[in-house]
């Protein structure tokens, strides 16, 4: 079985190796979370655009 590297070491995951990967698992989730912010923004927007011409077309 793989161990992570310091994850032996100290306080349980309290090693730098395992730090480090914790970290970039974390700043992983942080752009995948503002991708999505981003993407549902410009969803509620062309939505709203859209819902507002089809009204004025509608008359």
């Amino acid at each position: 079985m793989y161990k992570m590297p310091g994850a032996g070491i100290g306080v349980a995951g309290g090693g730098v190796g395992s730090l480090a990967a914790t970290g970039a698992d974390v700043g992983w989730w942080i752009a995948v979370g503002l991708l999505l912010l981003v993407l549902g923004t410009a969803a509620v927007i062309a939505s709203y655009r859209r819902t507002r011409r089809l009204a004025r077309i509608k008359g």
